[in-house]
């Protein structure tokens, strides 16, 4: 295995321990969550960029990576749902986390039809990732702030609800010549 496949692992092992030390109470505990999200967050780049730099890409990394990304995002955002009452949330992150699997499930019917997968990440995409992983960040430190603070979280997950669905319209037409 190489080493851009341990970063991706690495990725999936870091969530345990932000669960674990999240709270929905002001706590330190948020602050040490928060960081190791951010830190799971960053080896999202760094692991490709490792594998393409050492030239070590390969197709169990690139399905390590995808599977790292949507448990990154979905697993945190199930648990944190949770400790919300605050249903606003709820629709964005069913958006969000619906598109994760369509997209999956896509890529894997692309994968047993065509031999590959031939769906490449797009700017939009990586945008949505990154958006998600600061509106999830947010999430995981909003009560270690007042309302103001959560208000912004809660836009942060709309917009990124949004970039979710430009997305999977924008790969839905690109590849909709591969669908049989």
């Amino acid at each position: 295995m190489f080493i851009a496949n341990y970063i991706t692992a690495s990725r999936i092992f870091l969530i345990f321990p932000v669960l674990y030390l999240v709270s929905d109470q002001e706590n330190i505990s948020n602050w040490i969550a928060l960081v190791l999200f951010i830190l799971a967050g960053i080896t999202d780049h760094l692991d490709g960029y490792v594998a393409r730099r050492t030239e070590t890409t390969s197709p169990l990394g690139g399905l390590l990576d995808l599977t790292a990304d949507k448990l990154l995002i979905s697993i945190p955002l199930i648990y944190l749902l949770s400790f919300s009452d605050n249903q606003i949330l709820l629709i964005p992150s069913l958006i969000i986390i619906s598109r994760e699997f369509i997209i999956s499930s896509f890529r894997q019917f692309l994968t047993e039809n065509l031999g590959k997968n031939p769906v490449k990440v797009s700017f939009i995409a990586k945008s949505k990732t990154t958006i998600q992983i600061t509106a999830v960040s947010f999430l995981i430190i909003s009560p270690n702030f007042a309302q103001y603070f959560y208000t912004i979280t809660i836009s942060l997950f709309w917009l990124a609800a949004y970039l979710s669905i430009h997305s999977l319209y924008t790969y839905m037409v690109s590849y909709k010549n591969l669908i049989k």
